[in-house]
């Protein structure tokens, strides 16, 4: 492989996510199972977190929460990285109805700059046809840019102000009309607008290095 299609969205530097707040959490979810289901070879996340912050200003009691929290789901992780302390427990499939029915705690507690609750989901997939449910070829040979980011990925964060994270891997070498009809079908059914500006062909190097540049995408139609 020589070549492949990439999507960010969005890069770090411009806050790592779209933001999908205007949607219920449930809706957001339903929509992001079923673009995986309709694209992808996976729609069971990698991992299921429901994550507490403290209040930054005091304005509501974690250590309550906490305690109704830890009845619910057991003893949590702890970390306090000199921000907001924040505890995490990670479920499992079947805990995400009740991971939903704790968001709904969210309504009576005050903004947060994180928070206060979160339910996060990860998901790690190949993509596929959707008209054939094959799935696209050569997706084990595009690299590993980031040892970090395993290729492809969507990163769900549920709270009061929801995101989505994602990064694409597609095995496309160029954009003839399959793959301009079937990036524009991937657009059309994403839980989020994707930014026409974050899309990038990558070119492996005669010294084996990967450099990209930036892909316009046009409407198949």
């Amino acid at each position: 492989m020589n070549r492949f299609i990439s999507y960010e969205g969005l890069p770090i530097n411009s806050g790592g996510a779209h933001s999908v707040s205007r949607k219920s959490s449930k809706v957001t979810y339903d929509q992001t199972l079923g673009f995986l289901d309709l694209f992808t070879n996976n729609t069971k996340p990698k991992s299921i977190e429901l994550a507490l912050y403290e209040s930054e200003k005091k304005e509501y009691s974690a250590l309550r929460l906490l305690l109704k929290l830890s009845l619910k789901f057991g003893i949590p992780k702890t970390q306090n990285d000199g921000w907001l302390r924040t505890w995490t427990w990670n479920l499992s499939v079947k805990d995400i109805k009740k991971g939903f029915e704790t968001l709904k705690l969210n309504d009576g507690l005050p903004k947060n700059p994180a928070g206060p609750i979160t339910l996060n989901f990860y998901w790690n997939f190949h993509f596929k046809d959707p008209s054939t449910n094959q799935v696209l070829p050569n997706q084990e040979l595009i690299p590993e840019l980031d040892f970090r980011i395993k290729n492809s990925r969507i990163y769900l964060r549920l709270s009061k102000k929801s995101t989505i994270s994602v990064w694409f891997a597609l095995p496309f070498d160029q954009m003839d009309k399959y793959e301009s009809k079937y990036l524009d079908n991937l657009k059309a059914n994403l839980p989020f607008k994707a930014s026409d500006k974050h899309w990038r062909i990558w070119k492996k190097t005669k010294n084996g290095n990967w450099t990209p540049r930036k892909l316009e995408i046009k409407n198949a139609s």
